[in-house]
């Protein structure tokens, strides 16, 4: 093989990198964009099929259900800018349904482990406790529910975060959850 041999291949590998970023920073544009559209039909009364389908099975089996209308959308992004999540708020609670095009298992961890089996249910703990105290009502405990088909999460709805410091804390939990997932899968 001759040194011009191997330059062009270089160049191409370069112009391959090259690319790869292009389009790395288009598909992280577009998700931008499909969060405002998302963020737009919400406030238009829309919802996604997904979540008409997700309707009707709860009605199935009783389980809590979700406010009707966000009020605010937020993407979740992992620390290289990848969106992970969106979170659909409203002022009682936030459902946080993964990125369309993560597969993201129950069965992962520290999803179970960490998130759904300490933290949150530590949160649930510190509520009842102000409940005995008589700081809080019964009615405002936390309440989280894990939506799941086939073991692949589909959504997670909180219910009575109460503050905006919770709020993050737990919007934070789950992006970094959902990373370390990611780099298990």
């Amino acid at each position: 093989m001759s040194e011009e041999d191997i330059k062009k291949i270089a160049n191409t590998k370069l112009w391959i990198e090259e690319r790869i970023k292009s389009l790395e920073r288009e598909i992280d544009v577009l998700r931008e964009t499909l969060t405002v559209l998302d963020s737009f039909l919400l406030q238009k009364g829309f919802k996604p099929a997904a979540e008409v389908k997700a309707i009707s099975v709860e009605s199935a089996a009783p389980a809590p259900k979700t406010e009707a209308v966000a009020e605010e959308v937020v993407s979740l992004k992992a620390k290289d800018g990848k969106i992970v999540a969106t979170a659909y708020l409203t002022s009682k609670g936030v459902t946080v349904v993964p990125a369309s095009s993560l597969k993201l298992k129950t069965s992962t961890p520290p999803f179970t482990s960490y998130l759904i089996g300490k933290k949150l249910p530590q949160m649930v703990n510190t509520d009842k406790e102000q409940v005995k105290s008589g700081v809080l009502s019964e009615d405002d405990v936390l309440q989280f529910f894990v939506e799941e088909d086939e073991g692949l999460i589909k959504k997670i709805t909180l219910k009575n975060y109460r503050t905006k410091t919770r709020l993050k804390e737990i919007l934070n939990l789950i992006t970094w959850t959902f990373e370390k997932m990611l780099e298990k899968a």
